[in-house]
């Protein structure tokens, strides 16, 4: 009875799924969307509620060796793939203004041979945007949202899950560490995003990197999910190896992240030996590969002055000015309450289910140094990956204490990764121990606790209103708008725009290399300041003349986002009213003005 109540719940739940899908590709987009939550249409939000409703109580319920659970595991992963996929499925042109407008520029530098991938620091999502656009015969926009929205998602979502089961081996460890990557907790929105961004990716990614070490360590002949830990583990090593030169490809900065995380495993294993712990003697000593990282970034990263830049900066800044932790975060309070916001409901938007499963990973770690676990590799990897904690939080707190803007969120991305396995092994290990009505109780409660933490993460993945943020979408017509107001444009006279100047569109539409190393394109940079917006006198303010691109996205960010804080309606009311502004080139979702200045 309960099997066949199982498999009608994920019928409905694959109904539900698939009408979400539907419906979500049938209603594309038209223009700019300030919130893609909300332009999505309603029936959507049910379709996806329903595959949730259905999928988490079976996957928590189902037996691991059953197809029921397989079914339920798959449904799961797919609804929480749906929702970080929907700029693809609703037919964005392209999803990530910014740095990833910058990144489809070396791309496309790559794609034309004008650039070589070995002169890049981190050339890994580009050189993959680039063959999957060949390969699939689609365009650069298209195959990066690929890359970005769904390979990187679906290794996280892969291998936590097989990281969760290597270290509690339970019948639900799997299942439980399937619903911890769901909550998303890497993705901050403030330093680790779902847009191109190879530090974001490179995050995403470590989980392959984590399970592959800890795999290699273990001697024993049992299975692990898909990948085996024979006796000899050589073509393992092999693997770990080559996937962390990849790796550092994507992101050396994560690379070196990973090695001191390896380097503390090495150090820790040292230490146990030499005091005769019979479980890590038992082990494979995790020397080789720590090396095989260090190595790989001694040999590429020093290269590009870019590396070193960054290391005295930091160091320079922590001397000469001291601690300044928290600026960051004050300055964008401030911001935030003057728009009538809380920083306490966003730090619970965007930080819940971290917090939750660090407390978890808390308790976890504790029980492990205790020795409270039966198993002794269970405690030895706990202690492996609480080892791994160490150097890392280190650099967090030194990052923190220096002038490095927000970066120190990026750090607490990748910590979120060791910490969110070992937040899963506690609860699957919870629910192993609990007996009786004991474990019907603890079943009820993971699946009520996931219900609502995994609505939670998935919300807050897209940058929307709900965590003061506007989309990144980018629409095809103002794309095409700023290369054709380029082509067109009068040689010399400088361009402005809001909060900046066209940088990131003069990247995506020249290359990025070429605009920052030849181009010298007139205003590259170039704001315009929020008083002479706001007043509106821009003939009066500048002596020459200037180009002044505005798009629906600007409007929407700050007139209804932001409720004109910077700039308010009247300046963007009084580019069609004042004298000596003129709109020279319109489009879809895109004007270009030309002030005549004061000359």
């Amino acid at each position: 009875m309960t099997r066949t109540l199982h498999k009608t719940g994920l019928v409905v739940g694959y109904l539900g799924l698939l009408a979400a899908v539907v419906v979500s590709h049938r209603t594309p987009t038209t223009g700019y969307e300030l919130s893609i939550y909300r332009a999505t249409p309603q029936l959507v939000w049910a379709g996806i509620g329903v595959a949730l409703l259905t999928a988490v109580p079976v996957l928590v319920a189902a037996p691991r060796a059953t197809r029921t659970h397989d079914a339920a595991a798959l449904l799961t992963a797919s609804t929480a793939l749906a929702v970080i996929t929907l700029p693809i499925v609703r037919g964005y042109y392209f999803y990530g203004g910014g740095d990833s407008l910058s990144h489809i520029g070396w791309a496309r530098e790559i794609a034309s041979g004008s650039l070589s991938a070995t002169n890049l620091l981190y050339p890994g999502i580009h050189t993959a945007t680039v063959l999957l656009s060949r390969l699939a015969d689609v365009s650069l926009t298209q195959a990066n949202l690929y890359i970005v929205l769904l390979l990187f998602p679906l290794c996280f979502f892969l291998f936590v899950p097989l990281a969760v089961q290597l270290l509690a081996d339970t019948p639900k460890s799997y299942a439980v560490g399937l619903l911890a990557a769901l909550l998303m907790t890497p993705v901050n929105n403030i330093a680790v995003h779902l847009i191109a961004h190879p530090a974001s990716q490179a995050i995403l990614f470590s989980p392959v990197l984590f399970y592959l070490a800890l795999a290699y360590a273990v001697r024993d002949t049992d299975s692990t999910g898909w990948l085996p830990r024979p006796s000899n583990t050589t073509g393992l090593g092999v693997l770990l190896a080559g996937f962390s030169v990849a790796f550092l490809l994507v992101h050396p900065q994560q690379e070196l992240n990973l090695a001191l995380c390896l380097l503390a495993v090495v150090g820790l294993q040292t230490v146990a030996r030499y005091r005769g712990n019979e479980t890590v003697v038992d082990h494979r000593f995790l020397h080789v590969q720590a090396f095989v990282l260090v190595a790989a970034f001694l040999a590429w990263a020093p290269r590009f002055d870019r590396v070193s830049g960054a290391v005295s900066s930091t160091i320079t800044s922590i001397v000469t000015q001291g601690a300044t932790a928290g600026n960051v975060v004050s300055q964008k309070s401030v911001s935030l309450t003057t728009l009538g916001g809380s920083i306490f409901l966003l730090f619970v938007k965007l930080f819940i289910g971290a917090l939750v499963v660090s407390l978890l990973a808390a308790v976890v770690i504790v029980l492990a140094l205790r020795g409270r676990f039966g198993d002794r590799d269970a405690n030895t990897l706990v202690g492996y990956l609480t080892a791994a904690l160490v150097p890392v939080t280190g650099v967090f707190l030194l990052v923190l204490a220096s002038s490095a803007g927000d970066m120190y969120f990026r750090y607490e991305g990748f910590i979120m990764v060791p910490v969110t396995v070992l937040g899963a092994v506690a609860v699957a290990l919870a629910i192993d121990r609990a007996r009786g009505r004991g474990r019907t109780v603890a079943k009820t409660a993971i699946v009520v606790l996931f219900l609502v933490l995994v609505p939670a993460g998935l919300a807050a993945t897209h940058p929307a209103p709900y965590i003061y943020q506007p989309s990144r979408q980018v629409t095809e017509s103002v794309a095409h708008g700023y290369g054709n107001s380029f082509e067109t444009r009068v040689r010399g006279v400088e361009f402005a725009g809001v909060r900046g100047g066209p940088r990131r569109f003069v990247d995506f539409y020249y290359g990025t290399q070429q605009a920052r190393t030849t181009l010298d394109f007139p205003g590259y940079e170039d704001p315009i300041p929020t008083a002479v917006f706001s007043r509106g006198n821009f003939t009066d303010y500048y002596e020459d003349p200037r180009y002044l691109g505005i798009t629906e996205s600007d409007y929407a960010r700050e007139v209804e986002l932001y409720e004109g804080f910077r700039y308010p309606a009247s300046g963007f009311q009084a580019l069609d009213a004042t004298v000596g502004v003129n709109r020279v080139r319109a489009s879809e979702g895109y004007a270009l003005y030309y002030i005549a200045g004061e000359e």
